[in-house]
């Protein structure tokens, strides 16, 4: 009891601080945005928080960075409680407490567990019930931070959003799906990353939500190789936060190369925005968190279809999240 309020204390001094340096930057964004990058990285602790805030130390350096130009975009026309609110739960809560308790139960347990959790969902089998409890489930193991690949969005979904306030959702759809059920309301949920891929609707539908403040990405989805560069600048175009390459299907093999290609387009991008292979990502990401690599992804009906698993016969929705993380990620002797 007495770790959860020192947690929740240094949380709230944390937000505070940042809340009022977001305000700051919108006088003078490139001074304040290194100042808080700085006094980020002398106070993390966290192998992650480190290994991010030395990426973005790098990219700040040169003074004509193109990411400037997406922090001055994002400051001007993203709402400030979006980016905190979204930007707290995946960065404190995920990163750094979430983090912590997943290193604990890892070396308890003996079994890895995922920073991150992929559903792909559609409105005919979806239960808010049965989601809202994987979600509860899944904070315990020390998880904040869950990604939705929607082909229709279902009822439901926007309350499990605003129940779980201290997580971080991150919602792929295509521009349809989002114009016609989220998109009115999505500024409003300050804990949500729309992502929108691409495509000729999507322009109209990123210019709505850049109008009305809302936190959003845009994805391309890909199957063999794509040509990176040039989709991001069309991307650029749309004015997202990150433009993500996602790997079509549940065959993941191959998605290693456009990780490479699209890490070295990060780092020497001379437009903005900040680009992101999905897989490769999720993978990096846990990696530094816990060491091994684990990824769980699971389909529709709730069955998992991890890259990091040959198992096929578990399912979130008769199984608790404990019991297929230890069945399936078990730790490997070093």
């Amino acid at each position: 009891m007495e770790q959860k309020t020192t947690q929740s204390n240094a949380k709230s001094i944390i937000e505070a601080y940042v809340g009022k340096k977001l305000e700051d930057m919108r006088d003078n964004p490139d001074r304040e945005t290194r100042n808080l990058v700085d006094l980020a990285l002398s106070l993390s602790a966290g192998r992650f928080q480190k290994h991010f805030l030395n990426l973005a130390h790098s990219l700040l350096e040169d003074e004509n960075s193109p990411y400037y130009a997406l922090i001055h975009d994002a400051i001007k026309n993203v709402g400030t409680t979006n980016i905190l609110k979204f930007g707290m739960n995946i960065g404190y809560n995920s990163f750094t407490a979430g983090a912590k308790t997943i290193r604990n139960l890892e070396k308890e347990r003996g079994y890895n567990i995922p920073w991150v959790i992929t559903f792909y969902v559609d409105d005919r089998s979806f239960s808010e019930k049965a989601y809202s409890e994987a979600i509860r489930q899944g904070k315990k193991l020390g998880i904040y931070t869950y990604i939705f690949f929607c082909s229709i969005i279902p009822d439901g979904l926007t309350e499990i959003f605003d129940e779980e306030s201290e997580c971080a959702f991150i919602l792929f759809s295509d521009a349809e799906n989002i114009e016609n059920s989220i998109s009115e309301q999505a500024s409003e949920i300050k804990n949500l990353m729309l992502c929108v891929k691409y495509s000729d609707s999507a322009v109209e539908v990123c210019e709505n939500l850049r109008n009305s403040k809302a936190l959003y990405s845009v994805w391309y989805e890909y199957n063999e190789n794509p040509m990176c560069e040039e989709l991001l600048c069309s991307a650029d175009e749309l004015h997202p936060i990150l433009t993500f390459f996602v790997k079509s299907g549940n065959n993941y093999k191959g998605y290693n190369e456009v990780y490479n290609e699209v890490c070295k387009l990060r780092d020497t991008r001379t437009v903005a925005s900040a680009p992101m292979e999905f897989t490769g990502t999720c993978r990096m990401v846990d990696e530094i968190i816990s060491d091994d690599a684990c990824i769980a992804v699971f389909d529709e009906s709730g069955r998992l279809i991890s890259i990091d698993c040959s198992e096929n016969d578990c399912n979130f929705k008769n199984q608790s999240l404990a019991e297929i993380f230890g069945k399936c990620y078990p730790k490997v002797a070093k």
